[in-house]
């Protein structure tokens, strides 16, 4: 009897310490699940931890023989939970306001001690038991979440095809290019908030055959409403007036990745679709599905560092003078993989994606690396001359890009754009409906050039929207009439606002 009692009471301190190890990302899975692709890279991050325990469980059982199992797993799940819990507001902001840089270095030496006491103190059989509720009530609220989410949402809707189970034919099929460097300003943004004269640049664009619009806006403020409404030549929003909202995010992801009527419409006329995988950006992954996808700079990404950052481990690794792990993304990154790229069945349709010089702020003006804190967020006015510096290498990097492409490819079509401006004005700590003039002006005016067939350039007006870029792409190669949309602009918050989930309509006089 006492032997099947202490089974048992083994198999319930694995189980503790399997919960314990583990809660922290079931509510990093439950609070993000809109945003995921799925569970996968979680669940991959759970067995880690699952394993780690477990091989720290040995190694104490090694050097403590004497203590019985089941109150070294209780006491390791006991230090892993505390060790993830680092991120927690309160504990963070105490810890960094006092200790500085030591907080991540104190929060290791916190979790050793909470570990050697529960080692010490922990005696009573009973103590699994208690842990074992208190961990189910910690999972409870998340696996709720989980499922509320299952039973509410279904799979997301995609695009329609214009042209679902037809096989176009175009007057023209050369190779397609669409470069997004995230977050470029429009030029005379850069002028008038910045101070920055970047007519080297401009100029450089026009003599390798680009019409540069100066008056173009993007749709939208934020990367994942204005690609999928780019690519899906589509404002992704739905209803109207104070209902009108952004269509669910796992759609618009969908869109980005691929799944969207620019990619349907160029494949029912024999393009390949290449993805290019920027290598920092969760957003612009490849699909499980994608079939011709190109990987960029290898390292931790966005969805790393979303899972890390519950961990003192980030902080300990921007500490250090270089932040090699960080898979930052990069031009030289796309220009590296040119050859790759070129080896696919042509014509080709390319989608790339590079976060620059979007923050973080991580290239100094001679593309020499800068130690960064790899925060997407980091808007921040003071830094406006480092972006500065950061933008300076994302042009020549950019011109390098090019001048090969156009070398190798001269017939190439190429879309050099951003898909919105940047936020040194603080526009996502305001309410979506207190956005100035300024305000807008500086996050939707985009960069935007295109390298079109000569008999083409006619069409691409200096004030065009993003919107119709794959509408002018489009008609220019089947030599269809090319209709713009009427522009429409939307403010959508960001998932730490308390608007988030609506869209705010701006009308076209007030972003210019």
């Amino acid at each position: 009897m006492r032997r099947r009692d202490d089974h048992w009471l083994l198999l319930r301190s694995l189980a503790t310490a399997a919960a314990l190890s583990t809660v922290a990302l079931l509510d990093f899975y439950a609070e993000n699940i809109a945003a995921l692709a799925g569970p996968g890279r979680v669940l991959h991050y759970a067995a880690g931890t699952v394993a780690i325990t477990a091989i720290v469980a040995a190694g104490l059982k090694i050097l403590l023989r004497r203590l019985p199992l089941w109150r070294i797993l209780l006491a390791t799940g006991l230090m892993v939970f505390v060790f993830f819990s680092y991120d927690v507001g309160l504990i963070q902001r105490e810890l960094k306001a006092h200790l500085g840089q030591l907080a991540p270095l104190a929060w290791v030496a916190a979790t050793s001690v909470i570990g050697i006491v529960a080692l010490a103190a922990i005696r009573n059989r009973a103590a699994v038991s208690v842990a074992l509720v208190l961990s189910a009530a910690f999972a409870a609220p998340s696996i709720a979440r989980i499922a509320a989410f299952a039973l509410r949402d279904g799979p997301a809707h995609t695009a329609a095809s214009d042209s679902a189970g037809t096989r176009e034919r175009f007057a023209r099929s050369p190779n397609i290019y669409w470069i997004v460097l995230d977050g470029y300003p429009r030029q005379d943004v850069l002028a008038e908030d910045f101070k920055f004269d970047n007519s080297d640049f401009i100029r450089s664009l026009r003599g390798l055959d680009f019409a540069v619009l100066a008056r173009s806006r993007s749709n939208f403020p934020a990367t994942v409403n204005s690609i999928s409404s780019t690519a899906s030549f589509d404002y992704t929003v739905e209803s109207e007036g104070e209902t009108l909202r952004p269509l669910p995010l796992q759609d618009m992801q969908a869109r980005v990745r691929g799944k969207n009527r620019t990619v349907a419409r160029l494949t029912s006329a024999g393009y390949t679709y290449v993805h290019f995988e920027n290598g920092y950006d969760y957003l612009t992954e490849c699909a499980p599905d994608q079939p011709r996808c190109v990987r960029g700079n290898l390292g931790l990404d966005e969805l790393d560092i979303a899972i890390l950052s519950n961990t003192p481990l980030v902080d300990l690794v921007v500490q250090r003078r270089q932040s090699t792990p960080f898979a930052w993304g990069g031009v030289d990154d796309l220009d590296a993989k040119l050859n790759a790229i070129r080896a696919m069945p042509s014509p080709f349709f390319l989608y790339a994606h590079v976060l620059a010089p979007h923050p973080p702020i991580r290239f100094r003006s001679d593309c020499s690396f800068r130690p960064a804190d790899p925060d997407l967020q980091r808007w921040i006015p003071e830094a406006r001359p480092t972006f500065i510096e950061q933008l300076t290498c994302v042009n020549s990097q950019t011109l390098a890009l090019l001048h090969d492409i156009t070398q190798a490819d001269p017939g190439a079509l190429i879309i050099l754009q951003s898909d919105h401006g940047t936020a040194f004005r603080g526009q996502f700590k305001k309410p979506p409906t207190a956005w100035t003039d300024e305000d807008l002006h500086e996050r939707f005016g985009a960069l935007n050039a295109m390298r079109l067939p000569h008999p083409c350039r006619a069409m691409a007006a200096d004030d065009l929207t993003l919107i119709d870029t794959f509408p002018l792409v489009l008609a220019c190669l089947s030599g269809a009439e090319f209709k713009p949309h009427h522009p429409r602009f939307f403010v959508t918050p960001y998932d730490d606002s308390a608007d988030f989930g609506r869209a705010i309509e701006y009308s076209s006089e007030r972003v210019r």
